[in-house]
C-alpha cells in the first residue's frame, strides 16, 4: 500500500511494514544508552491507521485486523499516517497471567470474537501523520509514542520500560509468573531498521524455553499427534508426549491444507521446553 493524495498521503510507509527482531541475548546490556521493557507472552503486529480505517498485521504481514476489532476501534481517533509496533495480549483474570492461548485463538479465529478483550502493548511508532519515524533514534520515537498511545482507547498502552537494568532484571524475575517472558533492550541512539546486523535490539528470556521453527506435523493433518520443528542449533525434533486437544486443534487449523506449502509464519513459531530426551508440547 503507498502513499497517495490528500489524507492518504498522511501515511508514508508502504503496508505490511517490516518489523524489527530483537537478537537473542543471555543478559540484560548494562550500563547507560539502553532502554528496556518487558516482553510478554503474546502476539507481536503491527497497527497502521489509513485514511480508509485502521488495518493490522501480523509480523508475517497476515492482516488480522478483524480478528482484533476492539484495537481497530480504539486506535480510530489516532491520526492517519499512524504505525505502531507493539504485542497483543489478553489478560485471564482467573489465572492472574496473560493468556498466550487466548490470543492464538483469536488471531487464528475466522470470525471476530467479542470476548476475551485483547490489549496492544505498544513499544515503537514506526510513523505519525506525514512523517516517516524509522530513520530517527528512538530517543525521539519514545516520547511520541507515549503522546499517541495517550490519543488512544483504553486498549492501546505503552509498554512498561526503564533505563535501568537492575529494575529490568527485577521485572523479569517478579513478573515471570504473569507471563513476563523477558526484556528487550534497544539503544536509545538506534533507528528502526529490519535486518539491522548490529542488533540494536536484544532479547533475553526469563524462562527455560527456546524458539523453534515449525516444519511440519505427525498424525492427522486436521488434528495432529506432534509438531515437527527445527531447533536453533540445527537438529529437528518432534514434540512428545502427544500434543494436549486443544494444542492439537488450534495447530491443526493453522496448517490444514498448508502442508504443502511454506508454514513458517511467524505466528506459527512454537516453543520448545527442553526436558531430559523428551519435550513438552509446543506453545506456539
Amino acid at each position: 500500500m503507498a502513499a497517495g493524495n490528500g489524507a492518504e498521503g498522511a501515511l508514508v510507509v508502504r503496508l505490511p511494514v517490516e518489523l524489527m527482531r530483537p537478537k537473542p541475548v543471555e543478559t540484560v546490556p548494562e550500563g547507560p544508552g539502553w532502554h528496556h521493557s518487558v516482553k510478554l507472552d503474546g502476539w507481536r503486529v503491527a497497527l497502521a491507521v489509513t485514511s480508509r480505517g485502521v488495518r493490522i498485521h501480523s509480523r508475517s504481514k497476515r492482516d488480522v485486523t478483524r480478528q482484533f476489532p476492539e484495537l481497530a476501534e480504539a486506535a480510530g481517533q489516532l491520526g492517519p499516517g499512524t504505525v505502531i509496533d507493539g504485542e497483543v495480549v489478553v489478560w485471564n483474570e482467573h489465572e492472574a497471567r496473560f493468556d498466550f492461548e487466548a490470543v492464538q485463538s483469536r488471531g487464528l479465529a475466522k470470525r471476530p470474537r467479542s470476548t476475551p478483550g485483547a490489549i496492544l502493548v505498544a513499544f515503537d511508532v514506526l510513523a505519525a501523520p506525514y512523517t516517516d519515524l524509522r530513520p530517527e533514534p528512538l530517543r525521539t520515537r519514545w516520547p511520541r509514542l507515549t503522546s499517541i498511545t495517550e490519543q488512544a482507547g483504553p486498549e492501546i498502552q505503552s509498554v512498561l520500560a526503564t533505563e535501568d537494568a537492575a529494575q529490568a532484571r527485577e521485572w523479569m524475575r517478579e513478573m515471570r509468573p504473569q507471563g513476563v517472558e523477558g526484556i528487550v533492550s534497544k539503544r536509545w541512539d538506534s533507528p528502526y531498521r529490519p535486518g539491522e546486523p548490529r542488533a540494536a535490539w536484544r532479547k533475553v528470556r526469563s524462562a527455560d524455553t527456546v524458539d523453534a521453527r515449525l516444519a511440519g506435523v505427525t498424525g492427522p493433518e486436521r488434528r495432529p499427534w506432534g509438531a515437527v520443528v527445527d531447533l536453533p542449533d540445527g537438529r529437528r525434533a518432534v514434540t512428545t508426549p502427544r500434543l494436549a486437544p486443544l494444542a492439537a486443534s488450534q495447530l491443526g487449523s493453522a496448517v490444514t491444507g498448508r502442508l504443502g506449502e511454506e508454514v513458517a509464519d511467524a505466528e506459527l513459531d512454537v516453543r520448545w521446553r527442553p526436558l531430559t530426551g523428551t519435550a513438552e508440547p509446543p506453545r506456539r
